[in-house]
């Protein structure tokens, strides 16, 4: 094993973060909406997908490797984008980043992030991908895609499942809200969480770098009609088809679910697809992300490059995700969980906890090559 034994597990990375971080950037990080009735569907889902073993035969060495539009990852699976990392742990993207590119992993950086995207792509030139949430002024959007192409991103993601903001009730309760006060319950929480106070006060209040260039609002607590007014309220395919002709490398639709809505996004051009519900965060009654990809795979052409998002926790949930047919799977709070539960260091934590559970996994049942992973595996 090489990482800290302390915390085998994501689930006790999440125990310590909660020790070490306020409440309001708790619930920020793993609050979904409404009753979050699809927070926990999407973990009942996973846990119900069953693998069927095969022994018999000589498990040794495995293959965890995977290929995304040509470039071959060391493993299936990388950091899914989280907005405002920086209220969770000052430069938590850049620890992710920097962790991501030792190991030769996806890494997808939010436009919300707190660390600027020339930044990000420096420390990770080889795996960092660029999460677009698409602006109602078309010169805009066309700016961000040229600072994208220009920093050196390998593939544009566009995350098109939040058409509206979201009421998140955990948030509201806890004072976090835009704009964005420090009310006596806020500086309580932060009383009680010295570190992460004392960090955040040396780094400085986080804000949203890389919108500073189209409205002078970079700091959280002017943006909240900034915001309002800032993004399109629902994607169409007109603004697909002209990122499409900006964005000359792999071009991913995050957040479809709708078998409909991922044949017309091949159709204007994309390269692959996420599977995502926003990790249970924008509508109760949707469907858990494993239902969307079991859809996916059994009715889009065998070529097409699926992904998948959202309740992913575990090396044996990607491994599930395989077999019904996603190429590699993304998840954003088990890093979080890393960074904020076990410091700087959490992110490669968290790697190979996932790295040693895709390998045992993929030993126990008998399968020695990650990519060949198919629904043959599982026990229906």
């Amino acid at each position: 094993m090489n990482y800290n034994p302390r915390f085998p597990s994501v689930a006790d990375l999440a125990q310590r973060a909660g020790k070490r971080i306020p409440r309001f950037a708790l619930d920020y990080l793993e609050g979904g909406i409404g009753d979050e009735t699809l927070l926990h569907r999407n973990r009942l889902d996973l846990d119900n997908v069953l693998l069927w073993p095969r022994y018999l035969r000589d498990v040794t060495r495995v293959n965890t490797q995977c290929v995304l539009f040509g470039k071959r990852y060391d493993l299936g699976f990388g950091v899914s984008p989280v907005g405002l990392g920086g209220l969770m742990w000052p430069n938590i993207e850049m620890y992710l980043a920097t962790a991501a590119q030792n190991a030769n992993i996806p890494y997808i950086l939010s436009t919300m992030s707190t660390v600027s995207m020339e930044r990000v792509a420096g420390s990770a030139p080889d795996v960092a991908w660029f999460q677009l949430y698409i602006p109602k002024d078309a010169d805009t959007m066309k700016d961000l895609i040229a600072r994208a192409d220009q920093a050196g991103f390998q593939a544009l993601v566009v995350t098109v499942d939040i058409p509206v903001g979201a009421k998140r009730d955990r948030e509201l309760k806890n004072g976090l809200n835009l704009p964005f006060r420090l009310t006596p319950k806020l500086l309580l929480q932060i009383a009680m969480r010295p570190e992460w106070a004392f960090r955040t006060l040396l780094n400085g209040a986080p804000g949203f770098v890389n919108l500073e260039p189209y409205g002078g609002c970079g700091k959280i607590e002017h943006l909240g009609e900034f915001l309002t007014s800032f993004f399109m309220c629902g994607v169409t395919p007109e603004r697909i088809r002209m990122i499409r002709q900006l964005w000359q490398g792999p071009l991913i639709i995050k957040g479809l679910q709708r078998k409909v809505d991922m044949e017309t996004a091949i159709q204007l051009g994309a390269d692959g697809i996420i599977v995502s519900n926003h990790a249970g965060r924008q509508l109760d009654a949707a469907p858990s992300s494993i239902q969307s990809l079991r859809l996916a795979a059994d009715t889009l052409p065998a070529n097409t490059t699926l992904m998948l998002d959202s309740g992913i926790r575990s090396g044996l949930d990607v491994i599930r995700a395989r077999a019904l047919g996603a190429v590699c799977s993304f998840s954003g709070r088990s890093f979080f969980y890393g960074v904020t539960g076990a410091g700087a260091d959490g992110g490669r934590q968290v790697i190979e906890i996932f790295r040693d559970e895709i390998t045992r996994t993929l030993q126990q049942i008998g399968c020695l090559d990650f990519m060949s992973l198919d629904a043959s595996w599982l026990r229906e």
